[in-house]
C-alpha cells in the first residue's frame, strides 16, 4: 500500500529548514520513491510549503479543498512513487477537514516544542516580521500563546486526526539521527540511503539580542515593506551581542516552567500520548539560557547602526532620512537619531543623488 505522510508543524519547530531541504532535493527524493511537490519560497527561504497541494485560499486563509486533494493524489499516482510527503504549517488549523478528504493510510506528523522556547521564539518573530515594539512579556497567553495557538488541541479533538497522528518532541536530544529532518524521515518510514548529506541549512536566522532590540526600536518608523525586508536581512548577519540568551527573568522562568510542565502532562493524559514524557523529564532539569534585560547602552546602539551601515549603505541613508522626517516619533533608544545622523554624514551623498536629471519635461 502506498504511504501518505503529512507534516504540519507545529509552528516554530524548524519546518522552514525541513522544507528548504526537501524543496531542493526533489529529484533525489523521487529517485528513492518519495513524491514531494515543488513550491516557491521568499528571500528568507520561507514559504507556506505544500499548502496549495491540499488547500485553496479563502480570503487570507487556507481551507481544505477536495479539488486540490484530488489533483495531488492523481499526480502522486502518476509519479510512480511509493510515498507522498507534504509539509506545511498551514495544514495545522485544517487538519480535521484534510483528514476527511485523504485515504485512510494517510498519517499526520506534528512536533511539540518546549512551550517556554516557543513563547520567546514567537515574540522574536513578531519583532522581526510583524513590527512588534513592546518588550517581552513572560505570560503563557502572550502573543499567539504556546503549544500551537490552540490548533493542536483542535486537531487532537478530531478522531480522524488523532487515530492517525504521530506526535514527536522537538528537542535535539530526542531526535532520531542528527536533526529534525532525519527524525521526520525516520518517523515517516522513509529510507534515507539515496538522499546524500541530510544536514539542514539554517533558514530565517535568529537575531542576536542587540539586533533584536534595534529592530524593535526601529519598528515604530514608517519604513515601508522594502526597507523592513532589507533591514531584516542585514540584522540577521549582525554579530554583535549575545546569541544564546533568554528575555525571561529567572523567577518568571521557574514559574512558567511549572505551568508548562503541568500543561504537557495534562496533554499527555488527556489524549493518551506517551511520546512527550521524555521531553518533560529533560525540560524539568534543563538549565535556562543566560538572562539579559532588553536594555542597550548608547555605545551598543551605535555599534549596531555602524554594522548596518557597513553592509547596507543605501538602507542606512534611507533610515536616517526617515528619522529626520519624523522628529515627533519617540524611539526606545533616543541615541539612534544621533547614530544614524552621524553615520549618514560619514557615508556622504548617495552617488547620483545630486544633479540627477528629471524624467519629465519642464513646461
Amino acid at each position: 500500500m502506498k504511504s501518505i505522510v503529512i507534516h504540519a508543524g507545529l509552528p516554530k519547530t524548524g519546518t522552514s529548514a525541513v522544507q528548504a531541504f526537501l524543496n531542493t532535493h526533489i529529484e533525489e527524493l523521487a529517485r528513492t520513491g518519495i513524491h514531494y511537490p515543488r513550491h516557491s519560497v521568499d528571500t528568507n527561504g520561507i514559504s507556506a510549503g505544500n499548502a496549495g497541494a491540499l488547500m485553496e485560499r479563502s480570503g487570507h486563509l487556507f481551507v481544505a479543498s477536495p479539488r486540490e486533494v484530488a489533483t495531488t493524489l492523481a499526480e502522486f499516482e502518476a509519479s510512480g512513487c511509493h510515498t507522498l510527503l507534504l509539509s506545511s504549517e498551514a495544514f495545522l488549523p485544517e487538519l480535521p477537514g484534510i483528514a476527511d478528504l485523504l485515504p485512510p493510510q494517510a498519517r499526520f506528523v506534528l512536533y511539540v516544542r518546549d512551550p517556554l522556547a516557543f513563547l520567546e521564539s514567537d515574540y522574536n518573530q513578531r519583532v522581526k516580521r510583524l513590527g512588534h515594539v513592546e518588550p517581552f512579556v513572560a505570560e503563557p497567553a502572550a502573543y499567539g500563546g504556546w503549544l500551537g495557538h490552540q490548533h493542536l488541541y483542535n486537531a487532537l479533538d478530531s478522531e480522524a486526526v488523532r487515530s492517525r497522528l504521530v506526535l514527536r518532541p522537538y528537542l535535539p536530544e530526542l531526535f532520531v539521527g542528527d536533526n529534525l529532518l532525519t527524525d521526520l524521515l525516520d518517523t515517516a518510514g522513509i529510507e534515507t540511503a539515496g538522499l546524500g548529506d541530510l544536514a539542514l541549512q539554517r533558514v530565517n536566522l535568529s537575531y542576536s539580542l542587540h539586533a533584536l532590540e534595534i529592530k524593535r526600536a526601529l519598528n515604530v518608523l514608517p519604513l515601508g515593506q522594502h526597507l523592513q525586508e532589507r533591514l531584516d536581512v542585514h540584522l540577521q548577519s549582525c554579530p554583535l551581542g549575545p546569541t544564546a540568551y533568554t528575555l525571561m527573568p529567572p523567577a518568571d522562568h521557574e514559574r512558567l516552567r511549572k505551568i508548562a510542565d503541568d500543561e504537557l502532562r495534562t496533554l499527555a493524559l488527556r489524549y493518551g500520548i506517551d511520546a512527550l514524557e521524555p521531553m518533560r523529564e529533560l525540560l524539568r532539569d534543563k538549565e535556562p539560557k543566560p538572562f539579559y534585560p532588553q536594555q542597550l547602552t548608547d555605545d551598543e546602539v551605535d555599534a549596531v547602526v555602524r554594522h548596518i551601515a557597513s553592509v547596507g549603505k543605501r538602507l542606512t541613508r534611507r533610515i536616517a532620512q526617515v528619522i529626520v522626517e519624523h522628529p515627533e516619533i519617540e524611539l526606545a533608544y533616543p541615541s539612534l537619531r544621533d547614530s544614524f545622523a552621524a553615520v549618514a554624514a560619514e557615508l556622504g551623498e548617495e552617488p547620483g543623488a545630486v544633479g540627477r536629471r528629471r524624467w519629465w519635461r519642464r513646461r
